[in-house]
């Protein structure tokens, strides 16, 4: 089957990476214009309009398909406009992200965290955190894993499978049964422990929650507070094999 894109989530994406840049480059927009006159916050706001003009001549001249959900792209015209979509994020993305040398500390504190120092870690973008849209935080890829740092102070947000290209094959999990519930829970503890050692868990809730009884998951929140109708909270999964699944902290956003 043929890749279909459509117009509207082009522009929803681009819509996205506007408001990102609106409540995050604070220093960035206040930038010294370069030696093109503009702001960083006006060549990004060309660069997305630059995307709109072009998805609308495709919409014009291009390739459509009737869907349940509207007209989208269709064969060479969904690939051109993805292309242009990615290229055109990345050259947003390069005029916010962090300069390399400042991500450098981020990837130390993925490969500490991993426990594998020779391991590769992409840098793949700098957005809004969903827990806080008030916090930058940046993107990175491993094998098989996604890390979401905070890039105020370098900390994990949240860790997990990456997401998969069409007919890749993901990460596999020991799913033989183990170890019971309580003792996933003080491997849990032990984790947290050991990474964020600051955090008190006795002085939050618990809520956990399991699927099917195979992969547990252990959070903790502080229903003292609210950051966007969520309560902050750290949760830690694991298969009942034992092997971690996730990790998500969103108690210092």
């Amino acid at each position: 089957m043929k890749t279909q894109y459509s117009k509207k989530n082009i522009l929803k994406l681009a819509g996205v990476s506007a408001l990102v840049l609106t409540l995050g480059i604070g220093a960035a927009s206040a930038f010294a214009s370069s030696d093109s006159g503009k702001t960083t916050q006006e060549k990004i706001q060309s660069l997305l309009d630059k995307l709109s003009v072009a998805s609308e001549n495709e919409q014009r001249n291009g390739q459509l398909v009737d869907t349940p959900h509207g007209k989208v792209f269709a064969g060479e015209s969904a690939e051109k406009m993805k292309k242009l979509h990615d290229e055109t994020m990345a050259e947003v993305d390069a005029l916010t992200a962090r300069p390399e040398s400042e991500r450098q500390k981020a990837v130390d504190e993925i490969k500490k965290f991993s426990g594998k120092q020779d391991m590769a870690v992409d840098y793949k973008n700098t957005g809004k955190s969903v827990y806080n849209p008030g916090v930058m935080e940046e993107v990175y890829t491993t094998d098989y894993d996604q890390y979401e740092v905070d890039a105020r102070n370098n900390k994990i947000i949240q860790f997990g499978p990456r997401p998969l290209a069409v007919g890749e094959k993901g990460k596999t999990f020991n799913t033989e049964d183990k170890y019971s519930k309580s003792e996933l829970e003080t491997m849990a503890r032990q984790f947290i422990a050991k990474n964020v050692p600051e955090v008190k868990l006795d002085d939050l809730s618990a809520n956990f929650g399991d699927k099917e009884g195979v992969n547990f998951f252990f959070r903790w929140e502080d229903t003292t507070r609210e950051n966007d109708d969520m309560h902050p909270f750290i949760q830690v999964g694991f298969s009942r094999g034992g092997d971690l699944l996730s990790y998500t902290n969103s108690l210092g956003l």
